[in-house]
C-alpha cells in the first residue's frame, strides 16, 4: 500500500534490508506485537520506520520531517491510524549510519 501511495524517490521495504537508498521507509513489526482487545480480536502494530539520509555534520533533519510528512499524509488519507512517532535517532543499516524516526500504526485484526 505504501510503495503505491508514496512520491516514487522514496523506498518502501517489507524485508530487512542489507542496504538502504534514502529516502526510505522499512516497515517492521512493533512493540508489542499483538494486543488483545477482547478474546477473539487483536491490534497489531507496526513500525514504519523512516530513514531520511546519512548521519553528516550539521544533520538531514529537513529530508526526515519531509519524509515523515509524506508517511503521515498517506496514512491519513488512507485512515489508518497513527499511534505515536518517534523523536530522530541513529540507525545503522549495512555499517553506515543513517538518520531515522519511526511512525507507529496500529490495526484491528481478528474474527
Amino acid at each position: 500500500m505504501l510503495r503505491a501511495e508514496l512520491p516514487p524517490d522514496i523506498g518502501v521495504f517489507d524485508i530487512i534490508p542489507d542496504s538502504i537508498a534514502p529516502p526510505a521507509v522499512y516497515v517492521a513489526w512493533s512493540n508489542p506485537w499483538l494486543i488483545a482487545t477482547t478474546f477473539c480480536q487483536y491490534n497489531a502494530t507496526l513500525q514504519l520506520i523512516c530513514v531520511a539520509a546519512r548521519i553528516e555534520p550539521g544533520g538531514q533533519f529537513t529530508v526526515l520531517e519531509d519524509l515523515v510528512g509524506d508517511v503521515f499524509e498517506t496514512l491519513h488519507r488512507k485512515r489508518i491510524a497513527i499511534r505515536d512517532a518517534t523523536s530522530p535517532f541513529p540507525i545503522v543499516l549495512g555499517g553506515i549510519n543513517y538518520l531515522a524516526a519511526t511512525v507507529n500504526i496500529v490495526t484491528e485484526m481478528g474474527e
